[in-house]
């Protein structure tokens, strides 16, 4: 069984098509009967996510900060919730036992995960592809700032494959697809 991780949003006030993304990738990963790793927060898109990976046959596993959880935060969509000690301990573990990574659309947060991540696979740290969901260009000023790192030579151009970028969480799950063509797809395997 795979272990996607996703980084996502907390946001409770985000226009429609963020959460039909959200939904949309939980449902691939629930359907391919893979393992959700997320920030485990009962809200915004983390919640959306989560609900459409459960309905759809995945296993969820939730890591949220003690912070969070001793609010009653977490989600009840969760198979498995794991409560760090603080933010670092959450990331940390989020990267550890991940096949792939996946980032949606999200604030500081979320784009403090994927640099984390980027480094991470930088440095050899983990393998795991990362794949930066770009809904309605939502990542396009970074994806530009990261090019001019490239230019300016601040970083090398060889680390513009340390991610793919996929227009949306259509064209993510097709990314998906091809990085583990062995997965199968339960709800076809019934028909």
């Amino acid at each position: 069984m795979k272990k996607i991780t996703v980084f996502c949003s907390s946001s409770q006030q985000l226009d429609t098509h963020y959460y039909e993304d959200a939904a949309l990738l939980g449902r691939w990963i629930g359907s391919h009967r893979c393992t959700l790793i997320y920030g485990g927060s009962a809200c915004g898109t983390m919640e959306v996510v989560a609900r459409a990976t459960k309905e759809c046959g995945g296993s969820v596993h939730g890591i949220i900060p003690e912070r969070f959880a001793s609010r009653n935060m977490a989600s009840n969509y969760a198979d498995e919730v794991t409560v760090t000690v603080d933010m670092h301990e959450r990331k940390r573990l989020l990267l550890n036992e991940s096949d792939v990574v996946v980032v949606l659309p999200g604030g500081a947060g979320t784009m403090d995960e994927f640099f984390d991540a980027y480094v991470s696979r930088k440095l050899g740290y983990i393998q795991a592809p990362i794949v930066v969901c770009n809904t309605g260009g939502f990542y396009n000023p970074l994806l530009a700032q990261l090019e001019r790192c490239y230019a300016d030579r601040f970083a090398s151009p060889l680390e513009v494959g340390m991610y793919q970028v996929a227009d949306d969480a259509a064209h993510c799950c097709r990314i998906l697809s091809r990085l583990f063509p062995t997965l199968k797809n339960e709800n076809y395997e019934k028909e």
